[in-house]
């Protein structure tokens, strides 16, 4: 019987070990990748012990929080931001701005209210030939309305003339009548700074808060405006308005200004 032949052995493609190859490289790759990445990290020496730690269990007593447990459980969501609360889902908001915020339409009525009362005491002031005693400034949140010394008062004197009466009857109706605009009322008494010294009125300061105080009482005389808006200040002679070298500055520093402070 012929002999068998014998069957040729398959050759030899590598040693059947080259996947091992590929596979180290890729581990040594990850490994460079990542020393690259801790190289260019900024690592907090202690943070990292605790996370060490952590992993390896050496000490057993480091544990690195994440997060409180308890507080996750309780109250996942609602604290971080009330829009991502379920809860609160689909709400409209109908109350407007906050309490104490005007809102924009509120504000466009405060603003041609707050320009209509400039208007009408500028009005007055021209009506009546007071440009000399009297004058009226604003700016976008006051308006302030000068009274000079003689058209109040005596000199020296926080005794309101008589003929103060109906010009200020006149103005504690203007403010009144557009009080939706205005949020404050001072009424500051000032001095030039020629001394005084009487038993009533010691220094300039006490002559001043006086002037001040009987105008705002003067004000409340006619009942018409809420006590809460007025206040009165004396300022002595600190703020002048012009030069006290000459009698003319000083007449004109010798004033009383009512300053109202437009509503924001």
């Amino acid at each position: 019987m012929a002999g068998k032949k014998k069957r040729s052995e398959p050759e030899d493609s590598g040693g059947g070990y080259n996947w091992m190859d590929t596979y180290g490289d890729l581990v040594t790759l990850l490994l460079c990748f990542f020393v690259l990445l801790y190289s260019f990290s900024s690592v907090d020496s202690a943070k990292w012990a605790m996370l060490l730690q952590a992993f390896t269990g050496e000490t057993g007593s480091s544990v690195v929080h994440a997060f409180d447990v308890n507080f996750v459980k309780e109250s996942a969501i609602s604290p971080v931001d009330p829009i991502v609360n379920y809860e609160n889902r689909n709400i409209t908001n109908d109350e407007g701005p906050d309490e104490g915020e005007a809102s924009e339409e509120e504000m466009f009525v405060i603003g041609e209210t707050f320009d209509n009362l400039y208007e009408r005491i500028v009005e007055f002031i021209e009506a009546h030939g007071l440009e000399n005693e009297m004058s009226a400034m604003r700016t976008d949140s006051t308006i302030t309305i000068r009274f000079s010394e003689a058209l109040l008062f005596h000199s020296g004197s926080a005794q309101l003339l008589q003929r103060s009466d109906e010009m200020l009857g006149i103005i504690v109706q203007l403010i009144q009548e557009n009080v939706l605009a205005i949020s404050n009322i001072t009424i500051e008494g000032h001095t030039d700074t020629d001394p005084i010294n009487t038993a009533q009125y010691p220094t300039n300061w006490e002559l001043s808060a006086a002037r001040a105080v009987n105008t705002l009482r003067k004000l409340l005389s006619y009942d018409v405006i809420d006590p809460t808006l007025l206040t009165a200040a004396g300022c002595g002679e600190y703020r002048p308005v012009d030069t006290n070298e000459t009698a003319e500055g000083k007449m004109h520093n010798r004033r009383v200004d009512i300053v109202i402070q437009k509503k924001s």
